[in-house]
Order: C-alpha cells, then structure tokens, then sequence
C-alpha cells in the first residue's frame, strides 16, 4: 500500500466532487487502479478515518 497520506488525499479529492454521477465513476476508476487500498477508502468513507495511518501500517503486510 502507498503512503497513507497520499492515499487519503486522494480520497479527499474525490469526496469533494459535486456531481454524484462523476463521483461514482472517479471512485470506481480509483478502485480498479488501487484494489489493495479498497479496505483503506472503505474505512475513510465510511467515516472512521480516525488514526488510518496506524490500520494502514497494521495492515500493509496482509495479503
């Protein structure tokens, strides 16, 4: 997994788009980019983005 920084910026970046249709394919383009971090953006968008960085390193050597 990448940078836990980096990867919630861009999820940021993309939480920020005001059209949901466009959201929804940005998420999936993201998701098919990055599916090792798709338990990571579950976890941020479902709001328990607190302390990500420490799951993220418990986490990063799971398969």
């Amino acid at each position: 997994m990448r940078d836990p920084q980096i990867v919630e910026a861009e999820l940021v970046e993309i939480s920020a788009i005001g059209d949901d249709l466009t959201k929804l394919e940005r998420i999936l383009a993201w998701s098919l980019a990055h599916p090792d971090e798709l338990a990571f953006a579950l976890r941020y968008f479902s709001g328990r983005s607190d302390r990500l960085g420490e799951w993220a390193r418990e986490h990063a050597d799971r398969s």
